[in-house]
C-alpha cells in the first residue's frame, strides 16, 4: 500500500507515514478510498484521520466509522447525505443534513402552461386522460365516479338542488385529487425512506450550499445567547446593588417605575432575540462558550465602571435631602418621591440601557445595531425619555414617572457622569474584545 499523487509522479510507502502522519498531511492533501480505510483500520487510522481531506467510494459502515472516530477524537462533526446508505452516519454526527437527490421542478411554469389554452400543435392535450396511466389521481377519479349502488334516474325537472353538505363533500374530493396529483409529480416532497428521517435538517436542494446557512444560523444563535447572558449578568448586578444595599437607606422604586422598567427590558430582549444572521459567512470564529476570559473580564470591568458612577451619584444626591432626625430608616414605609429615589432610578435605567447598547454584537455574525431597527428605535426612545426626565423639561411626564425635579447644577453633573459611564463601558468592552474576544480553532490534542 502506497500514497500516490494524481499524476502518479510521486509515490510514498504507506506504512512509514503512519508513525508521523502530520508531516505528510502538511505537504499533501490526502485522499483515501474504502479499500484503503479497510487496510488502515487497526494500523493507526485514528491518528491519520484528521489529515485526510477526501473520502472516496466508501461503504455505509465505513461512513459511520469515520464519523464516530472523529467524535472520539474530540471533533464536532457535520454530515450530509442523500440516501439510505447515509442514515447511520447522519445519526452519529453532531449535525445531520439530508439532501434531496432531485431538484424541484419549476411549479410556476407548469401551472402557467397548464392554465393556457391548448395550441393546435398539441392535439393530444385535449384528449381525456387514460384510466390505465396508473397515477393516483386517475385511480381516485375512477373510484369516485363509480357509484356503490344503482340509483333511480330522476328527470331533470325534478332533480333536487345540491345541498351545502354535498357541495362541501365535492370540494373536499377535488382538494384530495389535487393533492394526489401534486404528490405524484413533485420530487421535492419528503417521503418515507429518505435520509431526512435520520437527520434534524433537510434541504430541498441537492447542493451542499445549505451547510453555510446552517453554520450562519448557528453562529448567530450562539452570539445572541452569549450577549444575552452578559446583559443579564450586568443588569442583575446593578439591580442587586440598587435594591438590596441601597434599600437599607430607604431607596425603593414605585410600582409605575418598576413596571415601566420591566416592560422596556422585556422589549429589548425580544428585539435582540429576533436579530438575523448576515448573508456572508465570516472567516472569524465566535467564542464557543460563556466561560472565557473575555466574558468574565468585560462583566467585571463594566460593573466596576457602573458601580463607581452609582456610588458617586448616590453620595451627591444624599446632599440634596433634608436632614432627618430619625435614627433608623423605616424600611416598611410607602414609596416617597425624593432626590435619592429619583437619582437611583435614572442611574439604573441608564446603565441597563448602556448594557444593551455596549454588549450587542453585530458584524460579522449578525445584524448590526443600525440594521436591527426595532432595537435601535427602542434604545433611542428610552434614552430620550431618560434625558427628558433628568432635565425636567416635561413636568407632566416627570410627575407620571414619579421623578422629582433636580437643581440645575445637579442635572448637569448627573448627565455628565452617565455619559462618561457609557463611554468608559464601551471602551472597556471594545478593548477586551480586540484582545480576547476572537475565537480560535483548537484542534483536539493540541496544547
Amino acid at each position: 500500500w502506497v500514497w500516490q499523487s494524481v499524476d502518479k509522479g510521486t509515490t510514498i510507502p504507506a506504512v512509514p507515514t503512519l508513525a508521523n502522519p502530520s508531516e505528510l498531511g502538511k505537504k499533501f492533501d490526502l485522499c483515501v478510498t474504502g479499500e484503503g480505510i479497510t487496510y488502515l483500520l487497526g494500523k493507526g487510522f485514528s491518528s491519520l484521520l484528521p489529515y485526510i481531506k477526501v473520502f472516496a467510494r466508501v461503504a455505509p459502515k465505513q461512513k459511520e466509522v469515520i464519523v464516530t472516530t472523529f467524535k472520539s477524537l474530540g471533533y464536532h462533526t457535520l454530515m450530509c447525505g442523500d440516501g439510505t446508505n447515509d442514515v447511520g452516519a447522519l445519526k452519529h454526527a453532531h449535525v445531520g443534513v439530508a439532501l434531496l437527490s432531485t431538484v424541484p421542478l419549476q411549479r410556476s411554469s407548469e401551472s402557467s402552461s397548464s392554465s393556457s389554452p391548448s395550441s393546435p400543435s398539441s392535439p393530444s392535450s385535449s384528449a381525456p386522460p387514460s384510466s390505465s396511466s396508473g397515477s393516483p389521481s386517475a385511480d381516485f377519479k375512477s373510484l369516485t365516479r363509480s357509484p356503490l349502488r344503482q340509483e333511480k334516474t330522476v328527470p331533470p325537472s325534478k332533480k333536487p338542488e345540491p345541498t351545502k353538505k354535498t357541495l362541501t363533500k365535492e370540494k373536499r374530493i377535488k382538494e384530495l385529487q389535487q393533492l394526489l396529483a401534486e404528490a405524484s409529480t413533485d420530487p421535492s416532497l419528503v417521503r418515507l425512506g429518505d435520509a431526512s428521517i435520520a437527520s434534524p435538517f433537510t434541504s430541498r436542494h441537492s447542493s451542499i450550499a445549505c451547510i453555510c446557512h446552517v453554520i450562519k444560523q448557528g453562529r448567530c444563535t450562539l452570539v445572541t445567547t452569549l450577549q444575552m447572558f452578559k446583559i443579564l449578568a450586568l443588569n442583575a448586578l446593578i439591580l442587586a446593588y440598587s435594591q438590596s444595599v441601597l434599600y437599607l437607606d430607604g431607596i425603593k422604586f414605585s410600582d409605575t417605575q418598576a413596571t415601566i422598567q420591566g416592560f422596556l427590558l422585556a422589549l429589548c430582549f425580544l428585539f435582540i432575540s429576533r436579530s438575523k444572521p448576515l448573508n456572508v459567512l465570516s472567516k472569524e470564529r465566535p467564542l464557543p462558550n460563556i466561560f472565557n476570559l473575555y466574558t468574565l473580564f468585560t462583566i467585571f470591568f463594566q460593573f466596576l465602571v457602573h458601580f463607581t458612577c452609582l456610588v458617586y451619584l448616590v453620595a451627591e444626591s444624599k446632599l440634596l435631602l433634608p436632614e432627618s432626625d430619625e435614627e433608623f430608616v423605616d424600611l416598611e414605609k410607602e414609596f416617597e418621591q425624593n432626590h435619592l429615589n429619583s437619582t437611583v432610578y435614572l442611574i439604573s435605567m441608564t446603565m441597563q440601557l448602556s448594557n444593551f447598547a455596549v454588549n450587542y454584537k453585530g458584524h460579522p455574525f449578525m445584524e448590526s445595531l443600525r440594521e436591527n431597527k426595532p432595537l435601535l428605535i427602542g434604545l433611542l426612545s428610552t434614552a430620550s425619555i431618560l434625558v427628558v426626565l433628568a432635565s425636567g423639561v416635561m413636568p407632566d411626564l416627570s410627575a407620571y414617572m414619579e421623578v422629582v425635579e433636580f437643581p440645575q447644577e445637579f442635572q448637569y453633573r448627573l448627565m455628565t457622569v452617565l455619559g462618561a459611564d457609557f463611554v468608559c463601558a464601551f471602551a472597556v468592552d471594545r478593548l477586551l474584545s480586540v484582545l480576547l474576544g476572537t475565537g480560535r480553532m483548537k484542534l483536539p490534542g493540541s496544547s
